[in-house]
């Protein structure tokens, strides 16, 4: 009984000395792999899987996972990522984790290659597998494939901001003034523009021709990818005064009044 406690005793504390082993090798390299464990531990790979479990550890997303840091290491930039000696990390943890969630929150989704860019690593299977698993929205922009959020809100807004981008044309702000819209400033009139209801986008749309003048409807369909006739339409009726504040269908629309009888009144 005495011999099975102390076998149990000893294992107990080679365990917590293979841990602070971990830990300090962790904070004095900064990253480890495995096979440096290995070297400093004189045990088996699962062994240090098991001892790494009872850390709060976070593994690369590049190189193939296979570096090692403290979570309490890394000095995330406002984006989530940390780099050291060009081995890269996430507070988001995996690649395909990290994938997701820079497309959910970019203005206008990406490319493979914009997002290569920004990650610094291959992304094209773990997109592909993101698109596969119904986890993101794609679609050809300019030859080449776009992810997008799979929530139907915020995908309307990145396809609309990234149409606009792929639009050249010059937008006028001020009355004939011929300053180009920087992408930035797209970006936030797209986004306004996707938070309207129907009604005042048409009023907008027509503002804006309004203000651009002659050509302005062919200029703001292709700026806001709008039909030219319903920017047409809510010009004249911002000219006649002919719409109604307040609503967004005509009078009349929708369910019939509900009269009142007599005996209410």
């Amino acid at each position: 009984m005495f011999a099975r406690k102390s076998i149990i005793v000893t294992t107990l504390f080679m365990q917590t000395s293979d841990i602070q082993k971990i830990g300090h090798l962790m904070m004095s390299q900064k990253i480890v792999t495995l096979n440096e464990f290995k070297e400093c531990l004189k045990t088996s790979r699962m062994t240090i899987i098991r001892r790494l479990r009872e850390l709060p550890y976070i593994s690369s997303y590049s190189h193939k996972g296979k570096y090692y840091t403290l979570s309490s290491i890394p000095t995330f930039s406002e984006e989530g990522l940390w780099s050291y000696n060009s081995v890269r990390f996430s507070k988001y943890d995996t690649l395909i984790n990290t994938c997701h969630h820079f497309v959910n929150c970019s203005k206008s989704g990406y490319s493979v290659k914009e997002l290569q860019a920004k990650l610094h690593v291959n992304v094209k299977l773990s997109l592909i597998v993101l698109f596969k698993r119904k986890d993101l929205y794609r679609e050809k922009c300019k030859g080449e494939y776009v992810y997008f959020s799979k929530s139907y809100t915020r995908m309307k807004q990145q396809l609309l901001i990234r149409h606009s981008q792929n639009d050249t044309a010059v937008l006028n702000i001020d009355k004939l003034s011929i300053h180009v819209v920087t992408d930035e400033l797209k970006a936030v009139i797209i986004l306004f523009y996707s938070i309207l209801n129907e009604k005042q986008r048409r009023l907008y749309a027509g503002l804006e021709s309004l203000k651009i003048g002659h050509g302005g409807d062919t200029l703001i369909s292709k700026f806001l990818n709008i039909d030219p006739e319903t920017i047409s339409k809510g010009r004249k009726e911002l000219i006649s005064g002919g719409f109604e504040k307040g609503r967004v269908r005509k009078q009349g629309a929708g369910r019939p009044e509900i009269k009142k009888n007599s005996w209410n009144n």
